[in-house]
């Protein structure tokens, strides 16, 4: 049996997003596949899988980075929009974290910072164009969510500067 759900989740909250999915599998629904706003389940025993998203930039060395999570008993279950979502049973004994130090998690805030920085200069340079009244009005609404997520995102990196 599948499920599909929508659902929203912004850029920082990738750890509301983890704690959801892991509710998800503690029920017996397992992420099989994700696209934006669209989760995908299948129907399994209930168990305590924990879930970490990672963000790539760029997919050179993609099959080393892999093989390296994969080394340390995670499974790729997803990507989305250069979003990795990992997943491996929770343990007492051993780490549930992908990143256990707060310097790696800066540098992947960085990496999410710099997706979205890439990208802001499009959207501005269509505000510039000559279009009709509610696509620029559409446009202009994009340019201040992706704004505000830049200024949430460096928020998450000052507050793990300061851990």
């Amino acid at each position: 049996m599948r499920l599909r759900k929508v659902k929203l989740f912004t850029l920082w909250q990738d750890q509301k997003e983890e704690a959801w999915l892991r509710q998800m599998a503690q029920q017996g629904w397992h992420l099989t596949s994700v696209a934006p706003l669209v989760y995908t389940f299948v129907r399994g025993d209930p168990r305590d899988d924990v879930y970490r998203l990672d963000y790539l930039v760029s997919k050179a060395d993609y099959e080393e980075y892999r093989q390296l999570f994969q080394d340390a008993g995670w499974e790729l279950v997803g990507e989305m929009l250069g979003w990795q979502y990992f997943r491996k049973p929770s343990s007492a004994d051993g780490p549930n974290e992908i990143y256990t130090d707060a310097e790696s998690k800066v540098e992947r805030y960085r990496r999410v910072l710099a997706g979205l920085i890439i990208f802001l200069p499009i959207y501005v340079l269509f505000l510039t164009r000559d279009l009709p009244g509610p696509i620029k009005l559409a446009m202009a609404l994009i340019v201040i969510l992706w704004a505000y997520s830049i200024v949430r995102i460096v928020g998450r990196i000052r507050q793990l500067q300061h851990i």
